[in-house]
């Protein structure tokens, strides 16, 4: 069975060379049935902000926290007429945050990464932390700062996912990581084509 026809989906996804691949999303679809997150941060959205409602809405949760952070305005509005479409885009549960990139300092290095000032949330721990975002070529190792900017929202139980984790900049990414972070209690390859790295705490 397709994931179009697993998710009661109306249109078919788009599976491009830039998009999650359906196994990763399969995967995805795992972790939402089995974790149940109910707070949940993306960073880069499309196709898994829909794969992750759509997997929340057929399996009845209707309270939740969904947050996907992008810094295209047109990708955004891109975003919010595909789940329109679905009919899983409800402002009381979702929010499409628009942050520009800016320039952000960790530990004496400088990093592009999504503005940290419009990063604010109404709950005080990150269930399902999903990283594809931003896009690699910004710098040496882009996404770094997710989790170091994401820090005290992350705690015992919260599940963080990147893909795209085959990349040397994201084995190096998940390397410093674990380093950095005695509180990481394992961290699992998820093994798609791209490579997907998830880590508990």
């Amino acid at each position: 069975m397709s994931i179009e026809q697993q998710l009661n989906l109306k249109f078919p996804i788009y599976w491009g060379d830039w998009p999650i691949e359906r196994e990763f999303a399969r995967y995805l679809i795992y972790k939402i049935v089995t974790h149940r997150p109910k707070n949940i941060v993306e960073l880069g959205g499309g196709n898994s902000s829909l794969i992750i409602l759509k997997t929340l809405d057929k399996l009845g949760i209707k309270e939740y926290n969904f947050i996907s952070i992008d810094s295209d305005k047109n990708f955004i509005e891109n975003t919010k007429n595909l789940l329109m479409a679905e009919g899983v885009y409800n402002e009381d549960n979702v929010s499409l945050l628009y942050a520009p990139i800016k320039d952000l300092k960790i530990n004496g290095s400088f990093y592009k990464w999504y503005d940290k000032d419009e990063l604010n949330f109404k709950f005080d721990k990150i269930d399902l932390l999903f990283i594809d975002g931003p896009i690699g070529s910004l710098c040496k190792n882009a996404r770094y700062p997710a989790i170091n900017v994401m820090r005290k929202f992350l705690k015992k139980g919260s599940v963080v996912i990147m893909h795209d984790a085959n990349r040397p900049d994201e084995i190096e990414m998940v390397e410093m990581w674990k380093k950095e972070h005695s509180d990481i209690k394992r961290v699992f390859d998820v093994g798609n084509k791209r490579g997907g790295a998830e880590i508990i705490f």
